[in-house]
């Protein structure tokens, strides 16, 4: 076996042609099309209800940041709220028990 032989990498390879690398991503699917099939209908129908509820509320935080009234009511509550000289910490450590 030669020992000047140069070892490419898996990337070097399906960087190459876009019919590779569109290939590769068919069999990714595949594999995750076939790792789908696996589970239960209740089980589906569960994860897509938690995807969906995700996807709402990352959909209600983006709008309530993107308003414009968001702004006008982080002026309100600054004025509302008196600042506080030193900022509480928080231990890293829990609480400490006493060996009796």
């Amino acid at each position: 076996m030669a020992k000047d032989k140069k070892k490419h990498s898996k990337k070097d390879k399906a960087s190459e042609d876009i019919l590779e690398v569109a290939a590769h991503s068919l069999k990714k699917f595949r594999k995750v099309t076939k790792q789908i099939s696996k589970l239960s209908t209740g089980q589906k129908v569960v994860g897509s209800l938690a995807l969906a509820a995700a996807g709402l509320v990352y959909m209600a935080t983006r709008e309530t940041e993107n308003s414009p009234d968001s702004d006008v009511a982080a002026d309100e509550q600054d004025t509302t709220t008196e600042p506080s000289s030193t900022p509480a910490r928080k231990s890293r450590k829990g609480p400490r028990a006493d060996a009796e």
